[in-house]
């Protein structure tokens, strides 16, 4: 036998990973997560067009149930995080989302008893925002129980597809509801998703065990215990980064949001029908980013993969500010824009969430997904506001260049950050 032939039968060739779709826990997760996220979907199409056409609401009235809608963010996020921690998180999943199904089923009924308000929606609203920070943050903590550590970046992959298609589909399904079945009964359709959501992840097999050291009860106990994720991730530089990171582009993002939807038909002088192309394009970018998102750090690295997607991602939005009213070459370039956007936005969530994932001790994923939470989605009230002073002193235009700017500041943290040198293998967790 030649040494070639010998060497071939020393050496076979690596076993090849089963497919993560063969992990029936996974795709009951999967499943799941899909079900819940188109059901956020319609409930934040529903309730706002509830306030609108059943009671007539102001557009002050509906912002104000926008507030509350994602007021938990700011109130309860940290402490969210203790629960998670505490608690078994396929449990607190599922109570999450009956919760869900259970308040939103309360709109129909009050509507019908026609003892539906505004105080009952604002009511509503925050309670549904509750259940949606808890079911964000057990979901994002249990993944890494669910799949072997190898697979978190194509786990991640695949539930940024779902919710690409829940972003994508959603809102659509939730518009033709409503025009088929009045807003308060569309709600229903939110109901029933969360209700899928909750048997799919009752489905799942795997069985949880308490990882949370003993750390005190009661208020002080809790309140030891927010202090130790917030302490983690500002101790930790790459969490501090991507943190930081994530603050910046949400409080220049929503600042720019406010002004894009009066840039687009005011400046740029785009028809109702040129906006729809335009922000449609972002959804086959959700798509196109969520398929390239796990192979990407392979070939680059996860930290390069990273700071590449945000670059990327970031850098192409102040081109709009330079755009004019140029007709079907400026739907074109927007489209273009939002396309890599997305995709590369997309791309980017994926692979902070399996870093972060990967560094974070189990015990202690819960307190860190929710200071991410709570510094990313705390800092949007305040980036709404902005847009509107910006948008009132130097105009639309201006208010989107600076805002556009705001969102390349974002990468600031990562240009000192040690995540470059994050390479092929995950880290390993950091002590907690």
């Amino acid at each position: 036998m030649s040494s070639t032939a010998a060497k071939g039968l020393s050496d076979p060739k690596p076993p090849v990973r089963p497919s993560l779709w063969a992990n029936t826990d996974f795709t009951k997760l999967w499943i799941g997560q899909t079900a819940s996220l188109v059901g956020a979907q319609i409930g934040d199409l529903a309730l706002p067009l509830t306030a609108v056409f059943a009671l007539h609401a102001t557009s002050q009235q509906v912002g104000l149930l926008s507030t509350a809608i994602r007021l938990p963010y700011l109130l309860v996020a940290l402490f969210v995080g203790v629960l998670v921690d505490r608690v078994g998180r396929r449990h607190l999943m599922m109570g999450a989302d009956l919760g869900r199904a259970l308040v939103l089923g309360m709109i129909p009924l009050l509507y019908w008893l026609q003892a539906l308000g505004l105080s009952s929606l604002y009511v509503v609203g925050f309670v549904a925002g509750c259940g949606t920070v808890l079911f964000d943050v057990a979901a994002q903590a249990y993944l890494p129980r669910l799949v072997d550590r190898d697979d978190i970046v194509l786990g991640n992959s695949h539930l940024g597809s779902a919710q690409s298609a829940a972003t994508i589909g959603g809102p659509a399904l939730g518009g033709v509801l409503v025009q088929w079945l009045t807003a308060p009964v569309a709600v229903c359709a939110a109901s029933f998703s969360y209700l899928l959501s909750v048997l799919n992840v009752w489905l799942i097999r795997h069985r949880e065990t308490a990882t949370e050291p003993s750390s005190g009860s009661g208020v002080a106990g809790t309140f030891r215990q927010v202090r130790d994720g917030l302490a983690l991730v500002l101790r930790n530089e790459p969490l501090r980064s991507m943190s930081l990171m994530a603050a910046v582009f949400n409080l220049s993002f929503t600042a720019f949001e406010v002004a894009f939807v009066q840039y687009m038909p005011h400046d740029l002088k785009l028809t109702a029908g040129e906006i729809g192309l335009v922000m449609a394009a972002l959804g086959p970018g959700f798509l196109v980013g969520a398929m390239f998102a796990a192979g990407l750090p392979k070939r680059l690295g996860y930290g390069r993969a990273l700071i590449l997607t945000a670059c990327v991602a970031n850098a192409v939005m102040p081109l709009i500010a330079l755009l004019g009213p140029w007709g079907f070459l400026t739907v074109a370039a927007l489209m273009v824009i939002n396309f890599l956007f997305a995709s590369f936005g997309v791309a980017n969530t994926v692979a902070v969430m399996t870093i972060r994932q990967s560094i974070t001790p189990d015990h202690l994923q819960g307190r860190v997904a929710a200071t991410n939470r709570f510094v990313a989605m705390g800092v949007a009230p305040l980036g709404a506001l902005l847009g509107g002073i910006l948008g009132s002193t130097v105009g639309l235009r201006g208010t989107v260049l600076i805002t556009t700017i705001g969102l390349c500041f974002a990468l600031v943290p990562l240009g000192t950050s040690s995540l470059a040198r994050i390479r092929h293998d995950l880290p390993d967790p950091i002590a907690g």
